[in-house]
């Protein structure tokens, strides 16, 4: 494995492996303009003109060959937060749950296959489950709603003189 070598405030560091530079690089403390050399280099060069340091490490297969944020966690899915809001609000609302409903569904489903399809790690899933079942909750809340005053309407009509 390459020894890696770095200049920095006037002075020479290393040796560092590749996986060493490039944890430094993330962190930041090594920017594109950071001249670097290894065995093999006739002369230092800034980092940024270095191919081999530009392309994405290979990984083994038991590690995630996905970009770290700053935050260190996955991002939540807005879709998955708009549907559990509007979710949990069709079963909160007694006579409109199915105007909610709809949506909570809408962006449960939309949700669930971003996440799904998503090139990076992506957070949200419950709560895109949860807008599903609560959104489908509310809906059938209404729909039986709505049965029930049918059928009610239609025994009081019958009872007519």
């Amino acid at each position: 494995m390459n020894q890696w070598y770095y200049g920095s405030q006037g002075q020479q560091n290393g040796p560092i492996t590749e996986t060493e530079l490039r944890h430094l690089i993330g962190q930041g403390l090594i920017s594109r303009e950071t001249l670097v050399w290894r065995e093999g280099m006739q002369e230092w060069r800034k980092l940024l003109e270095v191919t081999e340091l530009q392309a994405p490490p290979m990984v083994s297969p038991g590690q995630m060959g996905y970009p770290q944020n700053s935050m260190n966690y996955a991002p939540n899915s807005g879709l998955a937060i708009a549907s559990m809001c509007c979710g949990i609000a069709s079963i909160v609302f007694c006579y409109v749950n199915a105007l909610p409903g709809i949506p909570a569904v809408v962006c449960g489903h939309l949700a669930l296959k971003k996440i799904r399809e998503s090139e990076y790690p992506m957070a949200g899933r419950g709560m895109a489950i949860a807008g599903l079942v609560t959104g489908y909750i509310g809906i059938m809340i209404q729909i039986a709603t709505i049965v029930f005053f049918v059928i009610m309407f239609r025994e009081i009509g019958s009872f007519s003189p």
